[in-house]
């Protein structure tokens, strides 16, 4: 993309966004990227950049943590350590490893989550981990960077000489010291270090009696410092050792300088790959502070931006209300306006390719246009921009602007003079792909010449191809916007009963300047704004009176559609919210059918399970031959009768709603009672209502109660019948008594398990008239018996439940009277 004149990232604001940039950047690596910054060729980079720029704000929105730091420029070390045989400090060896370390678990952390951030892991791709060189350095250095004694054997026993040589010198220094002190030569003062040598403090009328060298004195005079000669020796002794260490430290350096140097060409390609991520980082963290999005790319050239926020706008609010909060005030009264930025919806390259935009001062022409070009450059850049998701904007080839007063002294040239500067260049540069801004088109000269020479210039740049969005005062290109083929008009919404501008636009609409309405708003008199409007002529007054009454009807209509999109919302979220409840009870009518054919399936289990076991028993028993084989017919027959209605039971579920339906009048719909047959909201399985109160009925499905709201219910019918069928009564009764057995084992079962157990067993027996039976539970720690007394307790058909005797299991057995 190119850009014109060089002053455009001031004109249109983006100096404010690449300051912004630039605070977030957080090595010097960054902000030399950040220098180099140029706007995109090709939309394939476009794209790139985009996706990598929009993968990282959703790492930092999702609390991700990037391994991004620290980083340092090693550059100039890399150049030191280029000689043979040279070495660098063990600070830069430092920042190299802790560099290396970032580079590592950064690849490492992307190339993880390659399918989450795909195009940051392809980016990431190129760098180098170096764990044998960060290894290397780690070995040498201490995270302070100091050499550690353990670099190299030599090191170490150089560095245990020394410690043992200065202890002995210390030693030797104190003994000295203290002599002076006691024949008076030297004050209690400490020994001290001089030149490199230890030495101790002496009263300068003193120094002659004290046998040793004077290396140096103090600034008064009144003390020197003489290195005792009983310490010469041991003093050369301990600089030679500390000399033949700083040999050892700089072979030491020399040798892991040589693995850096054989590595410095894939450390500068990380160093180039951390570049690249500071950047990025600084625009996703941007990015994220204006609730910017990559929006939809075209090739077309078209604009299409909605719920538009000016960035600079948005920032200049936000730091006018900090600095309020500051000093204690509040935005939003008369002393400082609302901060906040009027949303832009504006359309531009599809159905015409060149807007003209009017309307009143301080409206928000300038403003909108400048909007559309930040947002074209930015995006060019790289960065996401304040739209909505649904936006679409294209990559131009050229953003060229004519915005502001370029007169200059040293040019002799006039604001007239600057501006046909600026549209010679426009008018020989800018292709079909180019976007092309102007500023008060037609300015600085006569008014009717300069709107001859402004609509030349918009015929030529449309018939070229050019995007272009030109402000304007001038009613004669108001008439050409609404005239011309690929031209369309513009303006900034006017409120006429405040007489102020919303700064909201509006596309299809020639906007009035309002001159005569906000002089008056401004304490002009009547008589001399009635004779300006004479002055002005009776047909432009007549034109600016038809856009005024335009605007005021188009403003109506606008309010109208707001308050119909607005009940169209709420019918839209009724209907949702009905279709949601509804799924919600088809969901619950579905579960109440599995579980009552659930609860059926468990029944014939368990009366299977019976079957079977009274079998067992009659077969212990040694019955009669034809005594068993009748009691297994008539088990066997009941099995089929059971299976049988379990395979019609879902059947049955169904056709319950149909037999409601054929009904009588007296059996189905009307008041709910207590004994009903019912079906909750559009469900097909009638269960019975036990109980109604307050509202609700507490329903009984198999061996389930719930409680359901009365309006969900519908009448099915009416109580079941209590007349029992003979037969079925003989058999039912018949089956009890085969099937009841007068004691149950539920030693080892889980306290749950045996409650239930025993509560079927007590059914089958009330059923078959026994009057006596006997529970075997064991003795254990007592909690399983305490449970079953407690339930027994409960239970109204039990008369009495007692310990048994000690010959018939005592504690481990509970006798139960029914």
């Amino acid at each position: 993309m190119e850009t014109y004149p060089d002053s455009l990232d001031e004109k249109l604001g983006f100096d404010v966004v690449r300051d912004r940039l630039a605070a977030r950047v957080q090595s010097p690596l960054g902000e030399e990227r950040l220098a180099s910054m140029r706007p995109a060729r090709t939309m394939g980079w476009l794209r790139g950049e985009l996706g990598r720029v929009e993968e990282l704000q959703g790492a930092f929105q999702y609390g991700d943590s990037v391994p991004l730091s620290p980083m340092y420029d090693l550059r100039d070390a890399l150049r030191r350590a280029a000689p043979e045989d040279a070495y660098v400090d063990p600070e830069d060896l430092m920042a190299a490893r802790r560099t290396l370390v970032t580079v590592r678990r950064l690849k490492k952390h992307f190339e993880a989550r390659r399918e989450d951030y795909p195009r940051l892991a392809d980016a990431v791709a190129r760098a180098t981990p170096l764990p044998d060189l960060e290894e290397n350095i780690a070995s040498i250095l201490d995270e302070d960077a100091s050499i550690r004694d353990d670099a190299s054997a030599e090191l170490r026993r150089l560095r245990q000489q020394i410690r043992s040589k200065e202890k002995e010198l210390r030693t030797t220094l104190d003994k000295a010291l203290r002599h002076a002190v006691q024949e008076g030569h030297a004050t209690g003062e400490q020994a001290t270090l001089r030149g490199g040598r230890m030495v101790i403090p002496v009263r300068a009328s003193a120094k002659g009696k004290v046998e040793g060298f004077v290396h140096d004195r103090s600034a008064s005079g009144q003390t020197v410092y003489i290195e005792p000669a009983a310490c010469l020796e041991l003093n050369n002794e301990v600089r030679e050792l500390q000399s033949a260490e700083q040999a050892e430290i700089e072979r030491i350096l020399r040798r892991v300088t040589d693995h850096v140097r054989a590595e410095s060409d894939a450390i500068e390609e990380n160093l180039t790959v951390l570049a690249q991520f500071d950047l990025l980082r600084a625009k996703a963290r941007f990015a994220n502070r204006l609730d910017a999005v990559v929006p939809k790319l075209n090739d077309e050239g078209h604009v299409e931006i909605y719920e538009g926020r000016n960035p600079v706008l948005q920032l200049h609010f936000e730091s006018l209300d900090a600095e309020a909060k500051t000093e204690g005030r509040s935005t939003g009264g008369d002393d400082i306006p609302p901060r906040e930025v009027v949303p832009l919806d504006l359309e531009l390259g599809a159905d015409f390719r060149t807007l003209v935009i009017t309307g009143p001062n301080a409206g928000g022409k300038t403003v909108t246009m400048k909007t559309v070009g930040l947002f074209s450059l930015m995006l060019a850049y790289g960065l996401p921009v304040p739209v909505a998701p649904h936006s679409s904007l294209p990559l131009f080839d050229q953003i060229v602007a004519d915005i502001g007063d370029e007169q200059s002294i040293e040019d002799d040239l006039s604001t007239f003079s600057s501006h046909v500067s600026n549209l010679r260049h426009m008018l020989s540069a800018v292709g079909e792909n180019a976007l092309v801004l102007i500023d008060e088109a037609g300015t600085g000269t006569d008014p009717d010449e300069g709107a001859a020479l402004a609509q030349a210039v918009l015929e030529r740049l449309t018939a070229a191809g050019a995007r272009t969005i030109a402000t304007t005062h001038h009613g004669t290109l108001k008439t050409y916007a609404h005239e011309a083929e690929g031209v369309e008009n513009g303006s900034m919404e006017f409120d006429q009963e405040t007489l102020r501008p919303t700064h909201r636009y509006q596309e299809g609409v020639p906007g009035s300047s309002y001159a005569f309405e906000i002089a008056r708003r401004m304490g002009l008199s009547g008589d001399l704004l009635d004779r300006a409007r004479g002055l002005a002529g009776t047909q432009k007054t007549a034109m600016e009176n038809l856009i005024t009454t335009f605007e005021r009807r188009t403003q109506e209509l606008e309010e109208e559609l707001y308050d119909a999109r607005t009940a169209r919302e709420k019918a839209e979220a009724e209907q949702q919210r009905y279709e949601e409840k509804t799924e919600k009870l088809e969901k619950e009518r579905d579960a109440f059918r599995q579980q009552a054919l659930e609860e059926a399936e468990r029944i014939v289990e368990e009366a299977n399970a019976r079957i079977e076991n009274t079998i067992r028993e009659i077969k212990e028993a040694q019955a009669a031959s034809d005594a068993t084989q009748e009691a297994r017919e008539q088990l066997e027959d009941y099995k089929a009768d059971l299976q049988a209605r379990r395979e019609e039971a879902a059947p049955e579920q169904d056709a319950a709603p149909a037999e409601a339906d054929g009904a009588s009048p007296a059996a189905a719909g009307g008041p709910i009672n207590e004994g009903d047959q019912v079906v909750v909201d559009d469900g097909s399985t009638a269960v019975e209502v036990q109980e109604i109160e307050d509202g609700e009925a507490r329903l009984l499905m198999g061996s389930m109660h719930m409680r359901v709201s009365l309006d969900r219910l519908t009448r099915v019918g009416g109580p079941e019948s209590a007349e029992p069928d003979e037969e079925d009564t003989g058999g039912n009764a018949e089956m009890a008594a085969l099937e009841a057995s007068p004691s149950i084992d539920v030693r080892g079962e889980r306290v749950d398990e045996a409650r239930r157990q025993v509560q079927h067993f007590l059914d089958d027996a009330v059923a078959a008239n026994l009057d006596t039976v006997e529970i075997l539970h064991g003795k254990g720690t007592g909690a399983l018996r305490n449970a079953l007394h407690e339930m027994l307790s409960d239970r109204p058909d039990v008369t009495d439940h007692r310990k048994a005797p000690i010959e018939e299991g005592g504690a481990g057995v509970t006798k139960v009277d029914l």
